[in-house]
């Protein structure tokens, strides 16, 4: 199947992105589902999977989450099952990810799929990242909203938020197989299956301040390279009433931090925490040394080099470091082009096809450390 999105790239950045709703017919030709349902059931019952019920029986809510061991108990209309970072178990899902690859991978977070029955819904909401929805098999009726300010959200249970006033549709649709709704943060919408359907939903992560803040500083206190300035009173001859604090000092603790911040490489913090993956990689088995990936190189065309799913591989500005995982390996020109087919890469490759970029020891050793970090994959393909 073609995961060719019928859309001008350039034009949607410049018209629609985080601009506001927008709803693309036939935006996959010929679309099939990656999973079917029962694979994504299956794929609910297991541990370290993060899946969730929402059912809504006359104007009853409730919320269970998995792993399940049976949906019995659901009845046969008005739920829905919804399964996140479904790409990082099923490789099919994560070839998903690579037509929306002319935005940033850092910001990427995951393909969730939702199987719903008829009647299913999770409610009006808002979600806080932009959002593209693709409908796969079946058919639900979506009303996506303009982007509101401040509105007015209730719990009809404790895991899960809705909207409390009724929004003015400026998309009212019925989704059909391949169509697709982009949906940015903030924009109330609500989808209700008018039959058992399955949504493809390819989610970008936008964290607030103090999410992206509280990150980037847990990271710096990890560096042990990092030297952070710590705080000392200005000078004065007193300092007032021991339990009062004055404008004074508290200008004093914001310069601080401000001239703080501006004087450490924020940067090289921000580049590794926008590398961390979602969930912890999977890690290889053994560690690899540079004599065992020399024999594979000299294997037929049956041993394939893959991007972990989940993992974000990012060069850094000028083409100084390579991050992913949370962690970097400096660059230069001896193994910058392992650096780059590694960050393009998204589909299977033979391993041989790396020959050309593994000249030197010190690329040889790059490529080691990330299949032992779990950023890429080794995979031998069985007869």
């Amino acid at each position: 199947m073609s995961l060719k999105l019928s859309i001008d790239h350039a034009n949607f950045l410049r018209e629609t992105w985080q601009q506001h709703p927008r709803l693309i017919r036939g935006a996959f030709k010929s679309f099939d589902d990656l999973i079917e349902p029962e694979i994504l059931a299956g794929l609910a019952l297991e541990e370290g999977v993060d899946s969730r019920v929402i059912e809504n029986h006359a104007g009853t809510w409730n919320v269970t989450h998995g792993p399940f061991e049976s949906y019995d108990g659901f009845g046969e209309e008005g739920w829905t099952l919804l399964v996140q970072s479904v790409n990082e178990w099923v490789p099919e899902v994560q070839q998903l990810i690579a037509p929306f690859r002319f935005l940033p991978d850092w910001r990427i977070d995951d393909v969730m799929i939702s199987f719903a029955t008829e009647h299913g819904g999770v409610g009006p909401h808002l979600d806080q990242y932009d959002v593209f929805i693709i409908q796969g098999s079946g058919r639900r009726h979506w009303q996506v909203g303009a982007r509101v300010s401040a509105a007015n959200e209730i719990c009809p249970h404790p895991d899960l938020k809705q909207l409390a006033d009724t929004f003015e549709p400026i998309i009212d649709a019925i989704l059909e197989p391949g169509d697709m709704l982009y949906i940015p943060a903030g924009c109330p919408h609500n989808g209700v299956a008018l039959e058992p359907s399955l949504n493809y939903s390819v989610g970008f992560r936008a964290p607030n301040t103090a999410e992206l803040g509280a990150s980037v500083t847990d990271m710096l206190s990890q560096l042990n390279d990092v030297q952070l300035p710590r705080y000392r009173d200005a000078h004065a001859s007193s300092y007032g009433a021991p339990h009062h604090v004055t404008t004074e000092q508290l200008q004093h603790v914001r310069e601080f931090l401000l001239n703080s911040m501006s004087s450490i490489d924020l940067d090289h913090a921000m580049l590794l925490v926008l590398s961390q993956s979602k969930r912890p990689l999977p890690q290889p088995e053994g560690f690899i040394q540079a004599e065992e990936l020399a024999e594979l190189l000299s294997q037929p065309a049956d041993v394939y080099i893959a991007r972990t799913p989940g993992a974000r591989i990012l060069i850094g500005p000028n083409a100084e470091q390579l991050y992913a995982n949370g962690e970097s390996w400096p660059l230069n020109n001896d193994v910058l082009p392992l650096a780059e087919l590694i960050g393009e890469l998204w589909d299977d490759t033979a391993l041989t096809d790396l020959i050309p970029v593994l000249q030197n020891k010190k690329a040889v050793a790059l490529c080691c450390d990330l299949i032992n970090n779990g950023v890429i994959d080794v995979i031998a393909q069985q007869d």
